[in-house]
């Protein structure tokens, strides 16, 4: 995809006249452009998300505005956080009278070290959703959960999981598994769950995942797609302000010879500030 902007000249144009600074960047739009598209990249960075318009926008004539979701490849671990199903973890524990004879056949270390070499890694991933009742049931879905690097999953194109013997299966190319994004593919074999803010999670069930796991560091390997459908207003302005305070503090902004403008850089610092106000509310 070629580079985009999140916001028009005429969005640039606007936010300058409205700080009482001159609105006339027609003498190098190029120089315009480029700084709509550096100020639009790192703000998808650092926010991790994405805006696109599917119709464009009428008035953008010298910047490309996203008309699709971004794909994204990423490598996750499967984490051990979260919610413990009942007895999952649990360790039967054996208690010895006084008098027990066990206690002169065994070594005290025996019993820990006879359930070192019994563990299950799959029980001892923490779960973070699921229903359970009287223990550890393998007929009933338990997901532990991945948090993306991105907000807004569209789709998951590739989702490839380890297995037993270190290779990795496409949960979403093989017939075996089923999920997807939504609400709707809970209790499947993995699924996306969408939060409030965008912030998505991609839930596994931990009972279609294979006995003696390989590995837990870098076990997911994903292919998704993200982005929000249409671009709020707040965010094309707080861009359009980030744009024009650059254009002011590096004199790109033609003055007219017979006008007289005070404060520049003050008011160059009040835009970057109203823009950081309008985009808070992105950065929950």
């Amino acid at each position: 995809m070629d580079e985009v902007g999140y916001c028009t000249l005429g969005d640039v144009r606007r936010a300058l006249r409205k700080a009482g600074l001159p609105g006339d960047i027609s003498q190098d739009k190029q120089i315009a452009v480029d700084a709509v598209l550096a100020e639009t990249e790192p703000l998808e960075k650092s926010l991790s998300r994405h805006w696109y318009e599917p119709d464009g926008i009428d008035e953008a004539d010298a910047i490309t505005i996203p008309t699709a979701p971004k794909t994204r490849d990423d490598e996750h671990d499967i984490p051990r956080h979260g919610a413990l199903v009942h007895g999952a973890s649990e360790r039967d524990r054996h208690r010895y009278s006084k008098n027990s004879d066990a206690l002169m056949e065994s070594d005290p270390r025996h019993d820990r070290h006879h359930r070192a070499h019994q563990r299950d890694v799959k029980r001892e991933i923490r779960i973070a959703t699921g229903e359970y009742h009287d223990g550890y049931h393998d007929d009933r879905p338990a997901y532990t959960r991945i948090t993306f690097d991105r907000r807004d999953v569209d789709a998951v194109n590739e989702l490839h999981v380890i297995g037993a013997d270190g290779s990795y299966t496409d949960w979403v190319d093989s017939s075996d598994y089923d999920g997807g994004v939504g609400n709707t593919h809970r209790g499947e074999d993995y699924w996306v769950r969408i939060n409030n803010g965008g912030e998505s999670e991609l839930y596994i069930d931990v009972h279609a995942l294979d006995d003696d796991l390989a590995s837990l560091s870098n076990a997911v390997y994903v292919d998704i797609d993200f982005g929000h459908e249409g671009i709020p207003r707040s965010v094309r302005r707080a861009v359009a302000l980030r744009t024009g305070a650059e254009l002011v503090e590096e004199a790109v902004v033609e003055i007219p010879q017979n006008a007289t403008v005070y404060g520049i850089d003050t008011k160059a610092e009040k835009m970057r500030s109203k823009a950081n106000t309008l985009l808070e509310e992105y950065r929950l």
